[in-house]
């Protein structure tokens, strides 16, 4: 099978009208995503939510650039009928004609473009999608949406992603769900993952170590000053899980061998992400870089969140997150933020139980 072509979906009982071959479904809604970080996918989850909402058979299914680890966020979500796989750069000639085959084998009647996308709204034309909506900032690509249903997006357009797609969709008429943010898991998922841990002292501290971007990581040496004072405010014991993909497997390694305090180490390292939400649900604080583990922790809401943003601006989307900046302002460098600032922001902000 292609690797455009794949994708994951979700079993249904028999009787489901959704179930019926593609074909045979007159109403089908598939929504592009045209990023493919876990951050953009929790970005836009709101949305996803609120679209498959008012779609028929209140579903829909997500089309997102190549497999990555945030189609995790979707295995259990009742309102995604299951996710495919198209190719990221669509404006190129191979890539257009797979997304447009991809596209058009699923028989879809509307498709929403999050995202200025004039390659994916061409696509979705060439792929015969009869009604196509999109943010249509760009001219070229505000012809490839369909006339009748486009709707301008407000001005000023808002610069933060969530905000943006907030506003896409007030354009149409389209509510926010109360609990749209938060990804969607099985409690059995979540228990099983649960109960691998279950025995491990406590507090349980969470550290998310990764980012997509490199200059956005906290260098390896404030994580262990970090830990190390948090264990010992803490009693000195505990465990300490280091989350992140692959390429923070070195990182999470020095951390743990450089600890002067010895709580207990779990790596969390290329785990899917209904195992990291298990644990959240149970954590005394999450502490991470602008990541996407950041934004899912922020999403499930379920402990004390803290937010390193030494070189990128801080979120207003999430509230509830405590989000520390270096105190003159962001800067070119993590190392502005010092482990003792973090340390002290942390113990006189965050309401722990």
């Amino acid at each position: 099978m292609d690797s455009y072509s794949e994708s994951i979906s979700h079993d249904q009982p028999d009787d489901q009208p959704q179930d019926r071959p593609n074909n045979q479904i007159k109403e089908r809604w598939v929504v592009i995503h045209k990023f493919r970080t876990i951050g953009d996918a929790i970005f836009h989850m709101h949305a996803f939510h609120a679209i498959a909402a008012v779609a028929p058979q209140h579903r829909i299914v997500l089309a997102m650039p190549g497999s990555h680890p945030s189609a995790d966020l979707f295995v259990d979500d009742p309102a995604i009928e299951k996710v495919v796989f198209i190719a990221r750069n669509a404006r190129f000639r191979w890539g257009r004609i797979k997304n447009i085959s991809v596209l058009r084998q699923e028989h879809f009647s509307r498709v929403w473009i999050l995202g200025r996308s004039t390659s994916y709204a061409m696509t979705a034309l060439c792929a015969g999608i009869k009604e196509r909506l999109g943010y249509g900032i760009r001219w070229p690509e505000r012809i490839c949406l369909t006339r009748r249903l486009y709707r301008p997006m407000p001005r000023p357009i808002p610069t933060e992603v969530p905000k943006m797609s907030w506003a896409f969709l007030e354009t149409y008429g389209i509510e926010r769900l109360p609990d749209g943010q938060k990804p969607v898991f099985t409690q059995t998922r979540l228990q099983q993952a649960y109960d691998q841990y279950a025995d491990l002292p406590r507090p349980w501290i969470v550290f998310g170590i990764g980012a997509s971007h490199a200059h956005r990581r906290w260098p390896s040496t404030c994580w262990v000053t970090l830990a190390d004072a948090l264990v010992q405010q803490w009693g000195g014991g505990g465990t300490l899980f280091l989350c992140g993909g692959e390429q923070d497997r070195g990182t999470a390694s020095y951390i743990a061998s450089s600890l002067t305090t010895k709580p207990s180490i779990v790596y969390l390292i290329g785990e899917h992400l209904s195992v990291i939400a298990s644990i959240l649900q149970h954590a005394y604080v999450f502490v991470g870089n602008d990541s996407g583990l950041f934004h899912l922790a922020g999403a499930m809401n379920t402990c004390p969140v803290v937010g390193l943003f030494g070189v990128s601006p801080v979120f207003t989307y999430l509230p509830n997150a405590l989000q520390i900046a270096p105190p003159r302002g962001i800067s070119s460098s993590m190392h502005a933020l010092t482990p003792y600032y973090v340390t002290q922001q942390i113990l006189q902000h965050c309401q722990f139980i």
